[in-house]
């Protein structure tokens, strides 16, 4: 079954977004958990257009099942 990391982001009353993605490895690696971050937090910047200084990163996971909501990136 494909595992999935997520981490939901928030800024201020902007709309809280979970991000996902497919973790390349059962356990992924600080590298790889470290980039889906900073990914999921320029993403986050670029859709709402707010400084990454005002992101509020919610609970990461990994391993998880395939989201029934949120956005890939």
């Amino acid at each position: 079954m494909p595992e999935y990391m997520t981490q939901p982001m928030q800024s201020g009353i902007k709309k809280k977004v979970t991000y996902y993605r497919r973790q390349t490895v059962p356990h992924p690696d600080h590298k790889e958990t470290g980039k889906f971050t900073q990914d999921a937090i320029d993403t986050y910047c670029k859709e709402f257009n707010v400084q990454a200084s005002t992101v509020e990163k919610g609970t990461f996971k990994s391993g998880q099942g395939v989201p029934a909501g949120g956005e890939q990136i």
